[in-house]
């Protein structure tokens, strides 16, 4: 397994994606999908929310981008005007983004769609940002060359304790982990931008399947904690038929 970032990773193109962009322009099409989308996710999260924009952010909109890239669709909300507390609120939209991204395998011309939901306060550091809403760009992007730092023995000890997640039963604990990477790579990218260790390391994972591996794990350990095991399904029922036996001879008192 590779326990580096590749250089090719954050490549300079002379182009955006020619997926996605034509003459610096978000493709109508693209633009149109990707507006379905924000519609279809709003609907999903039934929470209020003080939307201020819909914006594309990362590789995607920069020069910088390769075939692991996936398109960054933060929807930036102004928590101050809400009359719930700004943290709960936080918290419930994460947890409805993730289960939005859990439940829909969404991608465009091949390319994953992650959603995310971004305080207008938050200020996340990037090269590009693309507003859907106005069809126009926030923040244009300039064609940077990176200097990759060397993070090999951060992703040893994250690729370790990646692994120890995955050989343990404590779903909490996997489910506490996975949160602390998203969260490492959030404020990674509000205070440093693409190049912080956060980010850094969350691609890493990504590019090496380890966090849909971590996924993965979570999901087949929350299937058996809502499952009834054959052994345990017997002593219920055992323990049904004495109540039921119980009660009949209450009633013939």
């Amino acid at each position: 397994m590779k326990k580096s970032i590749k250089k090719e990773a954050y490549e300079l193109h002379p182009i955006l994606n020619p997926k996605l962009w034509f003459n610096n322009k978000l493709k109508p099409e693209v633009a149109e999908k990707l507006n379905d989308i924000s519609k279809e996710f709003l609907d999903f999260i039934e929470l209020p929310i003080n939307l201020v924009d819909i914006d594309i952010i990362g590789s995607n909109a920069s020069y910088n981008y390769n075939s692991q890239s996936d398109i960054d669709l933060h929807f930036v909300v102004n928590n101050e005007l809400s009359y719930i507390d700004e943290t709960i609120l936080q918290q419930l939209y994460d947890s409805k983004k993730s289960s939005f991204n859990r439940n829909f395998d969404i991608d465009i011309y091949g390319i994953p769609v992650e959603l995310y939901i971004e305080d207008v306060n938050a200020g996340n550091a990037t090269n590009g940002r693309y507003s859907i809403l106005k069809n126009t760009w926030i923040q244009k992007p300039k064609p940077v060359e990176y200097d990759i730092p060397d993070i090999s023995e951060e992703l040893d000890a994250t690729l370790a304790k990646c692994n120890e997640m995955l050989n343990s039963n404590d779903m909490e604990a996997v489910q506490k982990y996975i949160n602390e990477l998203y969260m490492n790579r959030k404020v990674g990218l509000a205070e440093e931008g693409e190049m912080s260790l956060g980010n850094l390391i969350f691609k890493a994972l990504r590019n090496q399947d380890m966090l849909q591996k971590l996924k993965d794990h979570y999901f087949d350990l929350k299937g058996k904690s809502l499952s009834l095991e054959e052994s345990k399904r017997k002593v219920v029922t055992k323990l049904e038929s004495a109540m039921q036996e119980f009660l009949k001879d209450i009633k013939s008192l």
